[in-house]
């Protein structure tokens, strides 16, 4: 989770890199339209052209997590999945008041 004494420049730029992956952004898009799922969900769904090893989702998942983008949520052995919807609603403020 992103830390409070972070500027918003850093944390505009920390959420921006986090999307700017192909596997990061179409994990943030299945989360979206299935929230609270398990990596293994995740895993299952991704696009075939993209990489689906269990190290590399979890390191995607730790990065998307660590920008705030994603709350994970221990419910039982499983961890959960959830947009943290307070930071993309941020993030759209912020990129539109670039275009003022």
């Amino acid at each position: 989770m992103m830390t409070a004494t972070l500027s918003d420049d850093d944390r505009l730029i920390a959420a921006c890199r986090a999307l700017a992956h192909p596997v990061r952004l179409a994990i943030v898009r299945y989360v979206q339209r299935h929230p609270r799922c398990i990596g293994y969900q995740i895993q299952l769904h991704l696009p075939a052209q993209l990489a689906r090893a269990q190290s590399t989702l979890s390191q995607h998942l730790k990065i998307l997590c660590a920008a705030g983008l994603l709350h994970a949520e221990a419910e039982g052995p499983a961890t959960c999945y959830v947009l943290n919807q307070a930071q993309f609603d941020w993030l759209c403020q912020q990129i539109s008041a670039l275009r003022d």
